[in-house]
């Protein structure tokens, strides 16, 4: 079992990975698994991550949910050097 430190480093990392209007819908266990889940305004805007542990499944979950943003903040950052 992880750390509680580890728990809690974990959901302020997805929480912060969130984009607006998105929330953390839940952590469920199955089958060994933990599933973290993330969903967004629009219905069919959801994400995942999963890992032995809570704390990995939301680590996962955050990485994804960065991955997904990066393309817009390259965009930013690009529109913003040449401004």
């Amino acid at each position: 079992m992880a750390p509680l430190g580890a728990l809690t480093q974990a959901w302020t990392a997805a929480e912060a990975a969130l984009p607006v209007g998105s929330h953390i819908a839940g952590v469920w266990r199955f089958d060994g698994t933990w599933i973290a889940l993330t969903e967004g305004p629009d219905f069919d805007d959801y994400l995942s991550g999963s890992g032995p542990f809570v704390p990995e499944a939301l680590r996962r979950m955050a990485d994804r949910l960065r991955e997904r943003r990066e393309p817009t903040r390259r965009l930013h950052l690009l529109f913003n050097a040449t401004a």
